[in-house]
């Protein structure tokens, strides 16, 4: 699947490891309103670390642009099970802070029964950069890593969707909403001036994935 004739998609490969580095610390990070609210600046541990978990999951794409081979977009995604164990240990306190958001979300509710599944997709960072956007290419990263997680006999996805925007690229794709969390309600201190509407809170996203 791609969105424009300039642009494909593919799965990510050990040598996309630099540019998806790049793309994360000067795109992602400096654009997700999280970050910026909370001005996240130590950002290459858990960077290092999510690209190399993905990288081992093999389930992850990247979206290049096929005249210069350019990496313009990534869709990190993880394979996680019920015993799975996250721990928030990354060095940057604002960060930790941060990932503490996306485990409260999971609190109230058991994704794992809610899916009927011991084995799920976890997409966990979608990246576009400026130049690149308005080609649907985040809304494409997440179809094809359903269509891959089909062939990996995976029943069941699910992502946290920090704002509307995100939450908008999810739901073409048969997502439902299934908790969500108001930013200025869950810590006022830190988040209590993220009310735009568009911004104002994270969204707990997931569907079941049916071979066809």
């Amino acid at each position: 699947m791609s969105s424009s004739s300039k642009y494909e998609i593919r799965l990510i490969v050990k040598n996309d490891y630099e540019q998806v580095l790049s793309l994360l610390i000067n795109s992602f990070f400096k654009d997700e309103p999280l970050t910026r609210n909370l001005q996240v600046t130590d950002v290459s541990h858990f960077s290092n670390n999510v690209i190399k978990t993905c990288l081992n999951d093999q389930c992850s794409f990247v979206a290049y642009d096929t005249e210069t081979n350019q990496i313009v977009g990534v869709c990190l995604n993880e394979i996680v099970d019920r015993d799975t164990k996250n721990e928030n240990n990354e060095p940057d306190e604002k960060l930790n802070f941060l990932l503490q958001i996306f485990a409260d979300m999971h609190k109230k509710i058991n994704i794992f029964d809610r899916l009927n599944a011991d084995k799920l997709l976890h997409i966990f960072v979608i990246s576009v950069d400026k130049i690149a956007r308005g080609h649907r290419l985040a809304a494409c990263l997440i179809g094809k890593s359903i269509e891959h997680a089909k062939n990996l006999n995976i029943t069941g996805a699910f992502a946290e969707a920090t704002s509307v925007y995100s939450l908008n690229c999810f739901k073409p794709h048969g997502f439902q909403i299934i908790d969500e969390l108001i930013y200025a309600g869950y810590n006022p201190e830190y988040l209590g001036n993220m009310n735009d509407k568009m911004y104002d809170r994270c969204y707990l996203v997931a569907r079941t994935i049916n071979k066809d």
